[in-house]
């Protein structure tokens, strides 16, 4: 359901002489149907046709993914203003018969597009010499990098870290997506769309009819969808040939295990202990073996390996850090 022309003149009726640069306007059922807004929240916005309770609570629902619970906005109702904190407006009821809710912006950017608008600039003729000069090659290292300050921030449990480490990985898509642009190869808005077509082609038990009784039955459907895709394309590739090549050797082991898991029955794994308390020097390959049914009999509790590495790896560190002190 939309909204009427008249509810328009009411919703910018509502403003009053208050300035404006842009204006969002959307109405009260779309904002109910999305389960993030597709709102930037640094632009002002109108919501109307707020025409009952249960709508208004949908809509505080999904406003709340990206804006402050109190952030302060005002429900119109005729000559009625009334402000509120944004987690507190749903609850009232005398206002939502053909209400409008305005929405101030955050005093920050809190969308995207601000992030790849000042990607585009950095790399633009008024932007900077280093910028312009980044290249696809040139960012690998650079991406690599991030991304294990990333884990590394996540290990650690800091969330003040890991929001840090997510806008600089953000980053790094940024400019990937705009020298693609550049270059004529493709565009942001076109990564956007294959994920978001992928996302749902491969959950038809979310956004189709299939149905599916737990985890194992998603994974095994993911794992088929992929297969009939591959085979619709054309392509004869392994089913681990998506696991990259450049994972660190356990997370791979783990990966490539999990991956076969989804399409056939695995065998038990069996502790390596005995298989490494004998091993001759220069073992190499045996030592592999016992290794790789490491990651597996750590995968079937439950338990990253890669991950169990590193934090004893950072423990090690600290402990040795800790004694040159």
């Amino acid at each position: 359901m939309g909204f009427t022309v008249e509810q328009l003149r009411s919703g910018l009726a509502a403003l009053g002489d208050t300035p404006i640069s842009s204006l969002q306007i959307v109405a009260a059922a779309e904002v109910a149907s999305q389960y993030y807004p597709h709102l930037d929240p640094a632009q002002p916005a109108l919501i109307l046709g707020l025409a009952d309770r249960s709508l208004a609570g949908r809509i505080q629902e999904t406003l709340l993914r990206a804006y402050p619970a109190d952030h302060v906005v005002t429900l119109a109702h005729g000559a009625t203003h009334t402000q509120f904190r944004l987690d507190g407006f749903a609850g009232l009821a005398d206002f939502l018969s053909s209400a409008i809710l305005l929405i101030p912006p955050l005093s920050q950017p809190a969308a995207y597009a601000a992030l790849q608008d000042i990607a585009v600039h950095l790399r633009s003729p008024e932007g900077c010499p280093w910028d312009r000069d980044l290249t696809w090659a040139k960012l690998r290292a650079s991406l690599l990098e991030e991304t294990h300050e990333l884990l590394a921030a996540l290990d650690a449990e800091d969330a003040a870290k890991v929001r840090e480490e997510l806008g600089d990985l953000l980053l790094q898509i940024s400019l990937q997506a705009q020298i693609a642009t550049e270059a004529g190869l493709f565009r942001f808005g076109d990564v956007i769309a294959a994920i978001v077509d992928k996302l749902i082609r491969r959950h038809p038990h979310v956004f189709g009819d299939a149905v599916v009784s737990g985890t194992a039955d998603v994974l095994a459907n993911w794992e088929a969808i992929k297969a009939a895709e591959r085979k619709n394309n054309g392509e004869k590739r392994s089913p681990l040939s998506g696991v990259p090549k450049g994972l660190p050797a356990l997370a791979q082991a783990q990966a490539y295990i999990d991956r076969m898991s989804r399409l056939q029955a695995q065998p038990a794994p069996v502790a390596p202990w005995a298989a490494l308390a004998d091993l001759p020097a220069g073992a190499a390959e045996q030592l592999g073996d016992a290794l790789f049914e490491l990651a597996a009999w750590a995968l079937a509790r439950g338990l990253d390996a890669e991950s169990a590495l590193r934090a004893a790896n950072a423990r090690f560190a600290a402990a040795i850090e800790a004694q040159a002190m």
